[in-house]
């Protein structure tokens, strides 16, 4: 009998140490899929002299790559990025914020563990359960438009994966938090210090450019690194006023005053709040914004007229406020 994804889990927990033990039971979000997966141990090829075929096989380094989609429900998956979070308060709601308010940006990539069950037949130890050890996420995008969903993209490397266990598990059952999604309606975006109006859609890119590291005597990862942290988006708006084109023009200092500026400036230079409640947020405050041009669409009969923005900020601080004491 075929299988669906009705047959099938995805958890993930935090390793302490690269590729160690693990806890997997955090849900991603709401709506997840696992949507690319892909397992290679680098096959290297061996002719010989004298015959047109392949003599012998050798393998190298084991590495894999994973695609997560999702609803935006928590902000747990930020640890991947930003490590554990700061937590302040005593009651509801508390705030946790990425990266520590003590510790700052954590310079090596914290790993996780992602843990996928696949019932795969209806005997007994026809499961398949496999554990994959030592991902460290590459990249991660939140989007939203008018009428959806805020909605994800991760996508991870992993180092070491071993024999599969062969019993179905337990979906998970972290957050205990019955977080709703977040959607279009639960969003704003400040620019410059002012909330900019009638915004069609928002893009954020977290990139961490991770590695991973390999020695002699193993085909498995031994660790992973990290390289500049990229954080770049955009934003689709209507062309209401010259605030944008003058910050643009001010980069080569051709704008009204004449003047350069390396950055928009503002207070904040951009934030992105997803906010249900006053209880229930994740406010994304960046510095360092600069716009990397200004394009005009839709400039005919009887049509609107948008600007479409893309940028990116030299580094952000999250805040995320919920009625967990700690990261699940």
């Amino acid at each position: 009998m075929v299988r669906t994804g009705a047959q099938s889990y995805v958890k993930y927990g935090y390793e302490g140490t690269y590729a160690g033990s693990a806890t997997c039971d955090k849900k991603f979000g709401l709506r997840d899929a696992l949507s690319s997966w892909s397992l290679t141990h680098n096959r290297i090829d061996l002719p010989a002299l004298n015959q047109v075929t392949y003599e012998s096989f050798a393998y190298g380094q084991q590495a894999g790559e994973i695609s997560l989609d999702f609803a935006l429900s928590n902000p747990w998956i930020l640890g991947a990025f930003f490590g554990a979070p700061s937590t302040a308060g005593s009651s509801n709601p508390y705030t946790h914020t990425y990266p520590h308010a003590s510790n700052g940006i954590n310079k090596q990539p914290r790993s996780f563990q992602v843990e996928v069950g696949f019932n795969a037949g209806d005997s007994s130890g026809s499961d398949i359960v496999r554990t994959l050890k030592g991902c460290v996420a590459s990249s991660l995008s939140l989007s939203t438009s008018i009428g959806a969903t805020v909605d994800c993209s991760l996508s991870a490397t992993y180092g070491k994966e071993d024999a599969p266990a062969t019993t179905f598990g337990t979906a998970p059952s972290e957050p205990t938090l019955n977080h709703g999604a977040f959607t279009f309606a639960h969003a704003q975006l400040k620019y410059g210090g002012s909330v900019l109006a009638q915004v069609q859609d928002i893009n954020l890119n977290i990139a961490q450019n991770t590695t991973l590291l390999y020695g002699l005597n193993s085909v498995q990862a031994v660790d992973a690194y990290r390289q500049v942290l990229d954080i770049t988006g955009s934003f689709k708006a209507s062309h209401l006023n010259k605030t944008i084109l003058e910050d643009v023009l001010e980069q080569v200092s051709k704008g009204t005053s004449g003047t350069f500026s390396e950055t928009v400036g503002g207070s904040p230079e951009l934030e992105i709040l997803f906010s249900k409640s006053a209880n229930e947020q994740i406010k994304i405050t960046g510095t360092g914004l600069a716009p990397d041009g200004l394009d005009i669409e839709g400039i005919a009969p009887n049509e609107p007229v948008f600007e479409n923005i893309a940028w990116r900020v030299k580094s952000v601080s999250i805040e995320c406020k919920n009625n967990q004491s700690a990261e699940e």
